[in-house]
C-alpha cells in the first residue's frame, strides 16, 4: 500500500538514494558516468537535501510502498532564471520523480496535485512555475493539461553537458 507523507530528517538517506536512482533512471543516458556521479553527489547528498529542506517555503513529500521509497516531490519559492519569476510571491514545482517500477500507477499525478495544491495555498493566484527538459514530452503534456505554458528556456548543466530546459508557467 502506498503512503505519501512529509519528508522527515530520518528519511534523508532514503530520499538521497531515491533521488539519485530516479534521476539516473530518467537521465543517465545523457551524461558520462563521471559527470553523472559528480552531479548526483553534489545535488542529492543527504546534507545537501537537508539544507534545501530547511529553507523558507519548502514543501517535500515522499511516497513509500511498504518500506521502499518510490517517489518524491519538492515545491518551493521559484528559482528559475526568468525575468518575471519572483520568489517573494511565486512558487515552483522543482522536482517530481517516481521510480520506473511505479510508473503508470497514478503516483506522479498524486504528487503533482499535492505540490500544486500547496503552491496555490501558499501563493494564491500568483503564477506557478516548472522547469522541464526539452525532450521530456510526456511531462510537458501533463503540465500543459494542468494549464502550464512555455514562457522561456535555460541551460541546465550536468558536467560537460548543458541540457535545454523549458520554463513553464501557469497563471
Amino acid at each position: 500500500m502506498l503512503e505519501i507523507r512529509p519528508v522527515i530528517h530520518g528519511d534523508l538517506p532514503a530520499l538521497s538514494a531515491l533521488a539519485a536512482q530516479t534521476f539516473s533512471e530518467t537521465f543517465a543516458h545523457l551524461y558520462s558516468p563521471e559527470d553523472l556521479n559528480a552531479f548526483l553527489d553534489a545535488s542529492y547528498a543527504p546534507e545537501k537535501l537537508a539544507a534545501e529542506m530547511s529553507g523558507d517555503g519548502q514543501f517535500w513529500r515522499i511516497a513509500w510502498d511498504g518500506s521502499t521509497p518510490v517517489g518524491y516531490v519538492q515545491a518551493c519559492p521559484v528559482g528559475l532564471p526568468h525575468a518575471e519569476a519572483d520568489p517573494s510571491c511565486q512558487g515552483e514545482l522543482k522536482r517530481i520523480y517516481v521510480t520506473a517500477s511505479h510508473h503508470g500507477r497514478g503516483l506522479g499525478g498524486e504528487l503533482l496535485a499535492l505540490a500544486l495544491d500547496h503552491l496555490s495555498a501558499r501563493y494564491g493566484d500568483a503564477p506557478q512555475w516548472i522547469g522541464v527538459w526539452s525532450e521530456n514530452h510526456r511531462a510537458q503534456a501533463i503540465y500543459k493539461a494542468q494549464g502550464f505554458k512555455k514562457v522561456g528556456e535555460y541551460g541546465f548543466k550536468v558536467g560537460a553537458t548543458t541540457d535545454r530546459e523549458f520554463i513553464l508557467r501557469k497563471g
